[in-house]
Parts: structure tokens; C-alpha cells; sequence
């Protein structure tokens, strides 16, 4: 099937001003979560990415001229904050980062845990820096964002994801203790991020619903969620994005009372629904299929999911921003990325019928 890529008509920075005023914009947003996940496309191992701020801002730089999303933006990881905590991170040339050593193995440690310093503690300061540089170098034309773990993703790689799940119930007491100090490490980044003029958002895939219940999401991952993001409304004006992976359909109102402005969808739920059910106070963001679309799928698949993501939300009252459900996986071919950006031009754009579609 043939398509009419529409060509944009403002720059992304002018589309998002004018999308967050609630003004008129050339197509929908469109800004898939990209990162350490293409650095390889150009010419970067992961390892690098992960230790060098010229490769970082090379990264954000080329991924902006090759992809054009409607924001670009990186930060530590979730990994990031454990790890200037005293966890153990190991490295793979070309894959993910993970937790190999827990920062404490019992409580009888929890003393030697204190919250971070962002411009001395672990690699935090590399990514200050590169955020600074890419700011500079990208600002015309793109806004620049930065995104950290969330205070309960932190204390399950500070403590163990297992043992940590486990102390839910066993040891409550201490679990809001590492609590605790983890949201001050997390503030502390979110205040270094917003002393360089950028708006931190949050992800907390370890208080997805595929990991814990409502009943302990209410009452160890949204309190100190809502102090993160009280401080990025007191430091910015406004809330700023959450994402959660997986299942998160029975805390989508605990998490919008939290403060956020937007909220970022796993693609194993619904859009539509959220958009029906909190679309009137949240921006709602995604939430194509990383996996079986952009990483293993054909252009047309993308445009297929893309579409459907489109005529689902695009209507939603405080706004909709397609992206994918979670990181675009290492390995996806760069085509399908720009398939995805496409899609918006296709599906979305002004000169379109989107109730047509």
C-alpha cells in the first residue's frame, strides 16, 4: 500500500510549545523511547554509552538528525542510582546493564547507605554533563528531557528485587526504610536535572502490576512516587512523565494522583482505555509493541499498530503523544523507528481525517 508521508511544518520544539498550549499542531507528537538501545546503529558499543559523555551526546545528537523525534533526552538508567548506592553493575559490551551484587545483603547494613551525591557519587555526574552538552547543542530545534528510576525500582536493586518483594510483607518497617533513603537519592538527581534547566520524568517498572498489588503499590511505591514528583512541580511549574512496564490498568489512579502530567502506557494494556478513563487529566503516551513490532516486526506492521494507537487516542482531551510501550529493544532496525515517526505524519497529521481512518 502506498502512503502520503505528510512533511512537517514546525520544528519539534514549536510542536510541543504549541501542543502543550493547546494550540494548533502540524501531526500528533511522536517520540519513541530511544537511548542506549541505538547506540550500536551508530557506531557505539553499549558499554560506551554507558561510560563516555562525547558517546552520550553523540547518541542524543544522532538520534535526533537520523529519527527527528518530538523529544530527545537520556539519563543513568535504572541502574544508575543503585549502582553510586553501592550495588554492583556489570556492564555487557553490547547489551543491558543489570544488577549483579545488591548494595546490602540484610538490614544490618542499611547503615552504610546514604543518599546520592549527583556530582561525585557512581557515573550520575557523566550524564549531568552530556545532558548539559546535548542541551546546549540541540535546544533550537528539540526540547531535552532526562528520566531516572523511581525510590522503589532503586530499593529493589539496592536490596535485592526478590528479597525486597519479600519484605513487603516480612519486613515492612525496613522496606520504608530503604524506601526512604532511595526517594532522597532520587531527589537529589531530580534536583541536579532541574538545576540544568531540564524536566526529569520517572520509570518504576519494579511497582508494575506484573510484580506487586495495588494494595502494596498504595503504600510503597505511590508516597514516595508523589514527593518525587511534588519536587518536580516545585522546581518546574508542572508534573512531569511516569512510565510503569507492564500491568498497570488497576493503579492507572494512583498513579495520576501522584501529580503527573503524562502518563506512559506498556503496550500489554489498553490505550484506548486509559484515554476513556483518565484522558481527561493526564496526557497519555504510547504504547506500540517494542518487541513483536519494532524490533521483530515489518514496516507495515509498525504503520499497522501506529495507526490503531492513533485512531484509538489521538482525541484524548489532555493530549496523546504516540510512542513505543516501553525502550525500543537493542537490535531494532533503525527503518522502523523512522516507520514509526512516519506513521505520525501519516496517521496524524492536520491534513488528515483521523475519524476516517
Amino acid at each position: 500500500m502506498k502512503y502520503i508521508i505528510n512533511k512537517d511544518e514546525m520544528t519539534p520544539k514549536e510542536r510541543m510549545k504549541a501542543f502543550g498550549e493547546g494550540k494548533a499542531i502540524d501531526r500528533i507528537p511522536c517520540s519513541p523511547f530511544l537511548g542506549e538501545s541505538v547506540a550500536p546503529t551508530f557506531g557505539h558499543t553499549i558499554y560506551d554509552y554507558n561510560h563516555s559523555i562525547d558517546t552520550l551526546v553523540d547518541v542524543a545528537v544522532k538520534s535526533f538528525e537520523t529519527f527527528r523525534p518530538d523529544s530527545i533526552g537520556f539519563g543513568p538508567g535504572l541502574q544508575g542510582i543503585p549502582e553510586a548506592m553501592g550495588s554492583e553493575v556489570m556492564f555487557p559490551l553490547n547489551n543491558t546493564p543489570y544488577i549483579n551484587r545488591p548494595a546490602i545483603n540484610d538490614y544490618s547494613e542499611i547503615g552504610k547507605l546514604s543518599p546520592i551525591d549527583p556530582y561525585k557519587d557512581g557515573r550520575i555526574h557523566y550524564f549531568l554533563e552530556a545532558l548539559k552538552i546535548t542541551k546546549d547543542k540541540l535546544d533550537n530545534e528539540v526540547g531535552v528531557g532526562t528520566s531516572v528510576g523511581g525510590p522503589f525500582t532503586v530499593a529493589s536493586f539496592l536490596r535485592g528485587t526478590d528479597k525486597f518483594l519479600r519484605d513487603l510483607t516480612k519486613n515492612k518497617e525496613m522496606a520504608h526504610q530503604l524506601l526512604e533513603i532511595s526517594t532522597q537519592s532520587v531527589l537529589n538527581y531530580i534536583d541536579a536535572a532541574c538545576d540544568i534547566g531540564l524536566t526529569p520524568g520517572i520509570a518504576e517498572p519494579n511497582a508494575s502490576c506484573t510484580m506487586i498489588s495495588s494494595k502494596n503499590f498504595e503504600e510503597f511505591a505511590k508516597p514516595y512516587l508523589k514527593r518525587c514528583m511534588d519536587r518536580i512541580i516545585e522546581r518546574t511549574g508542572g508534573g512531569s512523565t511516569l512510565h510503569i512496564c507492564g500491568k498497570t490498568k488497576k493503579v492507572w489512579g494512583h498513579m495520576v494522583d501522584i501529580g503527573i502530567s503524562n502518563l506512559s502506557l506498556d503496550n500489554v494494556d489498553d490505550i484506548g482505555e486509559l484515554k476513556e478513563a483518565y484522558g481527561h487529566k493526564v496526557c497519555v503516551i504510547g504504547n506500540v509493541d517494542p518487541v513483536e513490532t519494532m524490533l521483530r516486526g515489518s514496516i507495515e506492521d509498525v504503520y499497522k499498530e501506529a495507526r490503531e494507537c492513533i485512531v484509538k487516542a489521538h482525541d484524548s482531551q489532555k493530549g496523546f503523544v504516540l510512542s513505543t510501550g516501553c525502550d525500543v529493544p537493542i537490535g531494532t532496525d533503525p527503518k522502523n523507528i523512522i516507520a514509526l515517526m512516519d506513521a505520525a505524519r501519516i496517521f496524524g497529521s492536520s491534513k488528515v481525517n483521523i475519524n476516517e481512518l
